[in-house]
């Protein structure tokens, strides 16, 4: 049997590889690692992976709707309800529309959308062994207030 160790990166196709590095370096906190103007190409790192996320400049169309098949969203993991609390806020200072703020019970969730209409998540993980939690209570999808308080 085939055993992946990990997720090693995610590769979009993207209707301007500009916009979509600036939204993702400035969301997420990525760097750049290659960018390729020519070609629309850039892949964008956390500093220890050759790359984490590729930008492909290819998209064309409307962005697909929810109910075909494809990508969900992609989750990104934070590393306390803190920097949750905090990015939350950022966000909104950054004018990006936050779609849902939720509590799953092992993670505490805040999604919003990409400039092509990807929908991302950034989380942090409520309990020390998440996998047992997700097999013996499940998950759970609850509003979770941020509050707008700094």
């Amino acid at each position: 049997m085939i055993q992946a160790k990990k997720l090693g990166h995610l590769v979009l196709n993207v209707r301007d590889a500009a916009k979509s590095k600036d939204f993702y370096t400035r969301t997420l906190g990525l760097q750049v690692a290659h960018e390729d103007t020519e070609r629309g190409t850039v892949f964008l790192s956390f500093g220890k992976e050759h790359h984490d996320l590729a930008l492909f400049q290819m998209a064309r169309g409307e962005t697909p709707n929810a109910a075909q098949p494809g990508l969900h969203h992609m989750a990104w993991q934070l590393g306390s309800f803190e920097e949750l609390q905090a990015a939350y806020r950022e966000l909104k200072a950054m004018g990006v529309s936050v779609e849902a703020t939720i509590e799953h019970n092992v993670t505490r969730s805040v999604y919003f959308l990409d400039p092509d209409g990807n929908r991302v998540e950034l989380y942090c993980d409520m309990v020390e062994d998440g996998f047992e939690t997700m097999r013996t209570v499940g998950p759970r999808r609850d509003p979770l207030d941020l509050g707008e308080e700094r």
